[in-house]
């Protein structure tokens, strides 16, 4: 009994303090293996996310999302692929719902640096990049050869198959960035991503 009112305290104080529930936002986990999840909900103290690969109890972890830099926090509850991080130390998270950064950018989220191929096709024109980031909502590719901004199309990225449309959205020095029609899907995301 004494334990189950123990735990029952320990979840209370968890929980105080204003928390925001479904925002779904796309977090990256940081450190040597990089992966992805989805956040639910966030609070100054934590947050709870769906996990592609689920970490367990105790676990450090270090969480990245729009409008904030990496944080790092424990892992407190599993149940099934979701989890609770208690955060190291409280974070100003309200700067995820902000249109602009202090510095006057926008935020966006956050990019996983990759090494990938993909097939590049805008329309009778077919010819390979390299794949240097990717985020859920598109990716900078290097290629040689001219496109231009506007054009439309899909990248097939290798060795995944799948062809995902979007429009090159800017050139600059030999790079573009091409904007997915839709956001990509977590786990096709964590696919990408974890290729080796």
């Amino acid at each position: 009994m004494e334990q189950v009112e123990q735990q029952q305290g320990t979840s209370a104080e968890r929980r105080a303090g204003r928390r925001h529930s479904a925002v779904l936002l796309l977090g990256k986990l940081c450190g040597d293996r990089p992966g992805v999840c989805l956040v639910h909900n966030i609070s100054a103290n934590g947050l709870m996310a769906r996990f592609v690969d689920v970490p367990t109890v105790g676990d450090p972890i270090c969480i990245e999302v729009r409008g904030l830099p990496p944080v790092s926090g424990t892992v407190r509850w599993v149940k099934g692929q979701k989890a609770g991080v208690q955060f190291d130390s409280p974070q100003p998270y309200e700067q995820i719902f902000s249109n602009e950064n202090e510095d006057g950018t926008i935020p966006r989220p956050p990019r996983f640096s990759v090494a990938r191929t993909a097939d590049v096709r805008l329309g009778d024109r077919k010819f390979t990049a390299a794949m240097i980031d990717v985020s859920a909502g598109g990716a900078k590719l290097e290629a040689v050869g001219p496109v231009q901004p506007g054009l439309t199309g899909h990248i097939i990225v290798r060795p995944l198959g799948t062809a995902i449309p979007g429009t090159i959205c800017w050139v600059k020095d030999g790079r573009f960035g091409f904007r997915f029609v839709s956001p990509l899907r977590m786990d096709a995301l964590a696919a990408i991503i974890a290729l080796r």
